[in-house]
């Protein structure tokens, strides 16, 4: 995806946050899909999250930074994650796609890496807190299919291989758009094939066949929105687990 339209992910998801929370301020709510996390936890990250990123982008950019206030109590911390991530909007449309700022990722120290970690953090989070009310919406479809690539591409360096991966692979394969990926749990590496999936899918280790949004939805170990195909030694989902986490 293009830095305008990850920008754009950014806006809309972090407003879907906010209509929800307002739709329902309760803050001691259990957030089922986050475990041991109340609404408030998850708010409170949110803001930590928007406003980090937001402060990356002034110090790349040399511009003024923005306020980052402490996290008040109860339903006012609607409008404190409100401002935060307006201000992270704001700051990611000032910013140029290539200008360098800090990350965690070697391999991508520009601008339009941080647009993309928010853009899905936004979007995991906001089927979180919508999945605390009991009525999700899936993540869309290109955000979801770009999504999975940055799950494969660049999140999983963020920890070591446990040592513990068996060789197996996790075949992934997209009914909303043309996109399959197979995934080998090595015991020091997970290798990463791509493919429009119009080929037959490879017997692999374990099968799943779903919509973009419920595949990437698995990968980060949510429950799905609508039934997925499952082919295979389902253990093979709980080693990506144990060597994903995020």
């Amino acid at each position: 995806m293009d830095h305008v339209t990850l920008v754009q992910a950014v806006r809309t998801e972090g407003e879907s946050i906010v209509d929800e929370l307002e739709s329902d301020p309760s803050m001691d709510t259990p957030v089922p899909t986050c475990e041991d996390w109340t609404v408030e936890d998850l708010v409170v990250h949110l803001g930590a999250f928007c406003g980090f990123w937001t402060h990356i982008l002034c110090e790349g950019t040399g511009r003024p930074m923005t306020p980052y206030p402490d996290p008040p109590a109860g339903a006012a911390l609607v409008k404190w994650l409100d401002q935060l991530g307006t201000h992270l909007v704001v700051e990611l449309e000032a910013t140029p796609a290539t200008t360098e700022v800090w990350t965690w990722f070697a391999a991508d120290h520009t601008a339009r890496f941080v647009a993309r970690r928010c853009a899905h953090e936004l979007a995991v989070h906001r089927y979180d807190v919508q999945s605390a009310h009991g009525a999700c919406q899936p993540i869309p479809t290109a955000l979801a299919l770009d999504g999975i690539e940055e799950i494969l591409g660049a999140l999983v360096t963020t920890r070591d291989r446990t040592g513990a991966g068996t060789g197996r692979t996790l075949f992934l394969r997209c009914t909303d758009a043309p996109a399959a990926w197979s995934v080998g749990l090595e015991s020091n590496r997970i290798d990463v094939e791509r493919s429009d999936g119009s080929e037959e899918a490879p017997v692999g280790d374990l099968r799943v066949t779903g919509t973009a949004s419920d595949l990437e939805l698995i990968l980060y170990d949510r429950p799905t929105l609508s039934p997925v195909e499952v082919i295979g030694d389902y253990s093979v989902l709980e080693e990506w687990h144990r060597e994903f986490k995020f």
